[in-house]
């Protein structure tokens, strides 16, 4: 029998919070972990404390690297929806976006 779901909303008290977010951060870590090794997907994940404490993992190659990639390739699709084509070639963009995606990939 599975669990119940939970109902999100911050949690009051203080003591539960940090360890539920201690609990959290941990599976999220192995989540991450998990879809890179299951799937040779590059991960990058950055977690802040509410305290401010920073928590990250990247897969083997470098976080700089993947960050870089990222913002290369946001850059990329911010330029093709500030330049829209017309709706008669709307399918021209979506090709030329799924292009950009691939080439990144």
């Amino acid at each position: 029998m599975g669990r119940g779901r939970v109902q999100l909303k911050r949690i009051e008290n203080k003591i539960n919070r940090q360890v539920t977010f201690s609990k959290r951060r941990g599976g999220l870590m192995k989540k991450a972990h998990e879809i890179s090794v299951l799937c040779e997907a590059e991960v990058a994940l950055i977690v802040f404390s509410n305290r401010g404490k920073l928590f990250e993992y990247s897969t083997d190659s470098c976080m700089d690297k993947i960050l870089e990639r990222y913002e290369r390739y946001s850059y990329a699709e911010r330029q093709l929806t500030n330049n829209y084509i017309s709706d008669d070639q709307s399918q021209v963009y979506i090709y030329i976006l799924d292009v950009i995606r691939f080439s990144f990939i």
